[in-house]
């Protein structure tokens, strides 16, 4: 039994996209084998209440921080001011527990903190990467791997203030570049301190290289509970449709590549006279709702946009849909929907961008389209081809209990928590 401090940006209920549940998934699957696990969230002010809680039987201890709603200098509020008083709570809850021998922090705020925090708990740190936060300000840039400048860059950094602020507030908005390179550089420092940092992908290790330690970096892919899923999609959706269901899950912003499934909706729509009978889901919300919102309407297409949908009735729907499509034109680390998609063997087609390769073997499991043009096709070609898609869905499943099943992956970590607490004690493990 080993005493785990999971420092995290966010968790549910709060925190609702694919860096909360698979944090959520390897904090229970840990609890689970035994393992004292408490969990630190940041909440920016006013937080849920109360500030100390159980979620799903974990000890959940949120910690408040102010940020004023100001661009940049909220991002100051949320990082060099709050880490201290971050790094401040786990300290104490390591104390509370008498002890600890990992903290496995994951994502920005958490990891920086926990860095911090190491020296006062004598306890090694564990960092997942789950975006391009170490490289880039924002994390998830709007430029993806398009341009030939490494995310902290200037020409990097102004072409992305003017996309997302305008011309004037972003050409205003140059002179926080220095602020936003210096913060790069500070966060991406102490990444390179951490005992060992995990990339969730391939794509995620082999642009961490040049950041950490190369012998510091390991592969482990995110979890999911293929059981607990299982159980949780066996019942009926609340969301009706009719015809084949084709379903989209994901952040509807244009630094999460959702911008492209504009251009597919339109590109479906110029073949709708080789679909069959379909209905087209997007279970999603963000500032590009509004305009996938028309594009939809605009194609004549049956469909609808749900807005954010719950998790579990999520589940339900990725278990019954005829399609999974994943348009996405930036680097996704690890995409969680097409890992739980894959575990509930739902046909998949997406595009190859950053670790998607890691989870689709095209033709195999899944179908790798590169561009707009290729992927229309392949979705006409599959809503046609009910034998094909039975054939990938299952191999999806079945890779996917090889690949990302919690009782493989919980080993791996408990493994190199192990090793990293003995040789923080100076014993060697091979020994």
């Amino acid at each position: 039994m080993m005493r785990i401090l999971i420092p995290s940006d966010v968790f549910p209920p709060d925190g609702r996209g694919g860096a909360a549940w698979s944090t959520h998934a390897l904090a229970t699957g840990l609890h689970a084998r035994g393992h004292q696990v408490q969990i630190i969230v940041p909440c920016r002010h006013p937080c849920r209440r109360p500030l100390v809680d159980r979620v799903d039987g974990l000890p959940v201890r949120r910690v408040p921080y102010y940020a004023p709603a100001l661009p940049f200098v909220q991002n100051y509020f949320r990082h060099e001011r709050f880490w201290p008083r971050l790094a401040h709570a786990i300290i104490a809850a390591g104390h509370d527990l008498g002890g600890v021998d990992v903290i496995h922090a994951q994502h920005t705020q958490a990891a920086a903190a926990a860095i911090l925090a190491r020296a006062a708990l004598k306890a090694p740190v564990v960092v997942t990467v789950r975006d391009h936060w170490p490289w880039d300000y924002f994390a998830t840039g709007l430029h993806g791997n398009r341009i030939p400048h490494p995310g902290g860059s200037w020409p990097a950094l102004a072409t992305d203030l003017v996309a997302r602020l305008g011309p004037l507030r972003g050409t205003l908005a140059l002179l926080a570049i220095p602020y936003l390179r210096s913060h790069v550089a500070t966060r991406a420092a102490l990444l390179g301190k951490a005992d060992a940092v995990i990339a969730p992908s391939q794509y995620i290790a082999r642009r961490l290289a040049g950041i950490v330690d190369p012998a510091r970096i390991h592969v482990l892919p995110n979890m999911v509970d293929i059981a607990a899923s299982d159980a949780i999609a066996a019942a009926a959706p609340q969301i009706t449709w009719d015809g084949a269901l084709v379903l989209f899950a994901g952040k509807l912003e244009a630094n999460k590549g959702a911008g492209v499934l504009i251009e597919l909706i339109a590109a479906l729509a110029s073949r709708r006279a080789e679909l069959p009978p379909l209905t087209l889901l997007i279970a999603g919300d963000g500032a590009l709702r509004p305009a996938i919102e028309a594009a939809l309407k605009a194609s004549g297409l049956p469909g609808r946009v749900l807005a954010w949908v719950e998790h579990d009735e999520l589940l339900r729907l990725t278990a019954r849909c005829d399609l999974l499509i994943f348009p996405s034109n930036w680097g996704e680390p690890l995409a969680r929907a097409l890992i739980e998609a894959a575990a509930l063997g739902a046909p998949i087609v997406a595009m190859p961008t950053g670790g998607t390769p890691d989870i689709v073997t095209h033709g195999e499991t899944g179908i790798l389209a590169p561009t707009l043009p290729a992927m229309a096709a392949w979705i006409v070609r599959l809503l046609n081809d009910p034998a094909t898609r039975q054939r990938l869905g299952a191999a999806a499943r079945t890779a996917a209990r090889e690949r990302f099943a919690t009782d493989r992956l919980l080993p791996r970590y408990e493994a190199l928590y192990a090793e990293l607490a003995q040789r923080r004690k100076g014993v060697n493990p091979k020994q």
